[in-house]
């Protein structure tokens, strides 16, 4: 959950969901001294939402209608009722900036910051200096006087390098077959080695708008007992070590996860997956499109094994990722699974149900995001009910509508969590490790 630092407190909130007024705290300033007011936050969203910049952070915000400032007071009104605003505003692209800061897709170099600190100096593929920010008075921790981070190295030498003590920060994540190493030199999560698990969901996703899977949820179910999660996860970069195996749609990094234990995770239930596929297979032909990769081959051979013990003949589809995501998101696409990761932008139910399996996302003619096509009106009901809500109400809503698709609907067969790491130097302290960002290099001091 988000706190507020630059807000005075929570956003007030209008009856429909719709309209957000923020109030910026009074007396903020960049690190050059210049005030910080709302119209600073609303340039920012103004060039995220500007077309001529193609932002990867547009989508995030398409629901933006208008932005306006007022002295300290910042109002956003959205074209459907939406709670997660906040955490989305967290993100990068609500960072405030220069009023005057100019539009170029190319980018501009920004040369003030509004945290504990700012960029100093810039050399594109070399280096990044942080400088303090001598005029912030908020609570987030800042011990350092700066931070310089060198670009431009290989894996094995920057490791070297943080091992030495040369470097204090691995600013890479470690490939999934030099874990086991690391982890027997550190032990993990005690005090130079880390991992940081749940940002990241890996999944079946089943086509309920083809004839296999359409209104077919006891084959969906049969696909989810007969999966052999544990040997999954053995295949993977990293295996049992960085892999977690899941059955639920929401990763455990977003809060109010709960687990349920709807499906197997040590091994099949074959006996139950036959009964329920039997009577079900409609032809038993199924086609699984893929992405290139030992890992990615590897588990669709064992995806193709667990389910021809159900009768499903499953052919398996290699793409180009930017080729698959194309033509699945394009209603009518020829596969009846997608075996893909599926990370999240930051940690809201949003990302993981709504992005996923909202109708809204099913609908368009190009560019859906539900590969699963799952456009049940109830839930799509539920979902935007559970959206509107805010703090735990939001998330424990959605962890129950989680359990309940997956317990009734089953449009997706999850496979299981990656995890992120983290290495740092022995006088590396104050850690603190993000799901979905990792490093936070603001809280780290040194001992």
């Amino acid at each position: 959950m988000t706190r507020p630092e630059a807000a005075a407190g929570p956003p007030r909130v209008s009856r429909d969901g719709r309209t957000y007024v923020f109030g910026v705290r009074r007396g903020l300033r960049f690190s050059d001294g210049s005030p910080l007011t709302a119209a600073n936050f609303a340039r920012a969203l103004g060039r995220v939402l500007n077309p001529v910049m193609a932002s990867p952070g547009a989508p995030l915000f398409s629901d933006v209608k208008r932005v306006s400032a007022n002295g300290l007071r910042l109002r956003i009104e959205l074209s459907r009722p939406s709670g997660d605003l906040p955490e989305r505003l967290a993100l990068r692209y609500g960072c405030p900036v220069p009023v005057g800061l100019p539009v170029d897709p190319a980018g501009v170099d920004l040369t003030v910051g509004s945290g504990p600190y700012y960029v100093a100096r810039f050399v594109p593929d070399s280096v990044v200096v942080l400088g303090r920010n001598r005029f912030y008075r908020g609570a987030r921790p800042h011990h350092v006087d700066r931070v310089v981070v060198t670009m431009g190295g290989d894996v094995d030498g920057d490791i070297k390098a943080v091992e030495d003590g040369r470097a204090d920060v691995l600013g890479v994540e470690i490939p999934g077959e030099l874990r086991s190493g690391l982890a027997q030199r550190y032990s993990v999560n005690k005090s130079q080695l880390f991992r940081v698990a749940g940002d990241h969901e890996s999944a079946l996703v089943l086509n309920t708008s083809r004839p296999l899977f359409k209104d077919n949820v006891p084959l969906r179910r049969a696909v989810n007992f007969a999966l052999d999660r544990a040997e999954i996860v053995r295949q993977t970069s990293g295996g049992p070590l960085s892999n977690t195996p899941t059955d639920q749609i929401m990763p455990r990094s977003i809060p109010g996860w709960r687990d349920y234990r709807l499906y197997p995770l040590a091994g099949p239930n074959l006996a139950r997956a036959r009964r329920l596929a039997q009577a079900n297979l409609r032809g038993g032909k199924a086609i699984l499109w893929t992405i290139p990769g030992s890992t990615f081959s590897s588990v669709a051979q064992v995806i193709v094994s667990d389910l021809r013990e159900i009768g499903l003949d499953v052919q398996v589809k290699v793409l180009a990722v930017d080729t698959l995501n194309a033509k699945a998101g394009v209603p009518g696409a020829p596969y009846d699974m997608i075996w893909a990761g599926f990370p999240l932008e930051y940690p809201d139910p949003e990302q993981a149900l709504v992005l996923q399996l909202g109708g809204k996302n099913a609908s368009k003619p190009a560019g859906n995001d539900n590969f699963a096509y799952f456009d049940e009106p109830a839930y799509n009901r539920r979902m935007a009910a559970a959206d509107r809500l805010k703090g735990s109400a939001r998330f424990q809503a959605f962890s129950k509508l989680d359990a309940d698709i997956m317990r009734n609907q089953a449009p997706w067969a999850p496979l299981y969590e990656e995890s992120k790491w983290l290495l740092v130097s022995k006088r590396v302290g104050c850690l603190r490790a993000q799901p979905v960002f990792v490093r936070d290099l603001a809280a780290m001091c040194l001992r």
